[in-house]
């Protein structure tokens, strides 16, 4: 008899559960919906291999990226000229942020996360992207493009990503 509650206390338990996450398990299938129909229309890596970005343990952002952002968004001129992609036209802008090595994996997280964030910023402050078309992501130090042992290798991965999906066109 105690066998039969334990089992359908697990079973209710585990009813309760799926009732949980049917909200979220809905989110994420309209989420997988909306990235397959998107495409990789165009992206800008924020290194130091045209000058500095991030200063180790830094996500301010230098004059130096912006510039570099500035260029890059009037490179996808919205309408009538504007320096700003047109609002409302099925872009996604995926900021995604780096660190090198150094420092424990919650910090290089966080700080990812942060240098993401103040580009994100920049992009919806000063030069007007719809914030509903902006999306942060960290990977912190885990997809590194040099080597960390070097100090050049470090620079290298101290980097914010702007990826920009497009809808794709139905045929």
């Amino acid at each position: 008899m105690g066998l039969l509650f334990t089992a359908t206390g697990c079973l209710a338990t585990r009813n309760w559960v799926n009732d949980q996450l049917k909200p979220i398990t809905g989110q994420q299938e309209q989420l997988e919906t909306q990235v397959n129909n998107l495409h990789l229309e165009r992206k800008l890596v924020l290194d130091s291999s045209t000058g500095p970005t991030f200063a180790s343990g830094s996500a301010s952002l230098s004059p130096n990226a912006k510039r570099e952002i500035d260029a890059f968004l009037g490179d996808m001129e919205g309408p009538a000229g504007s320096a700003t992609p047109a609002a409302g036209s099925g872009r996604v802008f995926v900021i995604a942020g780096y660190t090198d090595s150094v420092g424990h994996e919650a910090y290089n997280y966080d700080l990812g996360q942060r240098r993401a964030t103040s580009v994100a910023g920049y992009l919806v402050g000063q030069k007007g992207l719809d914030p509903t078309q902006v999306r942060v992501v960290s990977y912190g130090a885990s997809k590194p493009v040099d080597d960390n042992s070097s100090p050049s290798g470090r620079r290298k991965n101290r980097r914010v990503e702007i990826m920009v999906y497009q809808e794709k066109i139905a045929s």
